[in-house]
């Protein structure tokens, strides 16, 4: 049997990078024009990049099985979210972290699998991105990937882009999350004593 599992919403490119003082400042002045930059083609690459589909009350998430729309019990979405955390900077000598991206173009994304012997929805796992505290917007999380039986798709696709709008820069200052942190910490011991 093919399973297809699929998300309707708006997909996002994001990626979150530390930058130098320099070009903190060159983005906080020049805002969007900073994408025209050529030295900035970087912020695509990385490891605290996503480019997955949202998850939220404007997205649809469908399950088909041969063809045949599935139940879907939308809990095993949030089953292993990982939270993608201003906060594994803080050891480096990082200063200063950019977000950089999109997060608003409409499409569908589809995963399928082929061959399947036996279906069992507990078998889907998902890789899932939660940029809360990145992006100060609760509940902003990502479908980066998913997995049938530990497996990825055999095919994927892309369908229907609408186009999509470069957010606004921000720069995050880590010496303000080192002091959040601080102050966590001084919260937690008192409540302690």
């Amino acid at each position: 049997m093919n399973i297809t599992f699929e998300i309707i919403g708006q997909s996002c490119d994001l990626a979150l990078h530390p930058v130098s003082p320099q070009t903190a400042e060159a983005i906080r002045t020049k805002g969007r024009e900073i994408y025209a930059e050529k030295y900035m083609n970087w912020w695509r690459k990385g490891n605290t990049r996503t480019f997955g589909m949202r998850l939220g009350p404007d997205s649809l998430a469908r399950l088909f099985v041969d063809g045949r729309q599935t139940e879907l019990d939308e809990s095993l979405l949030y089953r292993d979210v990982t939270t993608i955390r201003r906060r594994m900077y803080l050891n480096s000598k990082a200063k200063y972290l950019a977000v950089l991206g999109y997060d608003d173009e409409w499409c569908a994304f589809k995963w399928i699998w082929h061959d399947v012997k036996n279906f069992d929805p507990a078998k889907f796992s998902f890789q899932v991105l939660n940029w809360d505290r990145v992006m100060k917007t609760q509940g902003y999380n990502v479908v980066d990937n998913v997995f049938y039986d530990g497996h990825l798709a055999d095919d994927d696709s892309w369908c229907n882009p609408s186009g999509f709008t470069l957010i606004d820069p921000m720069i995050i200052d880590l010496a303000d999350v080192r002091r959040e942190v601080e102050a966590e910490k001084a919260g937690g011991s008192k409540k302690a004593a």
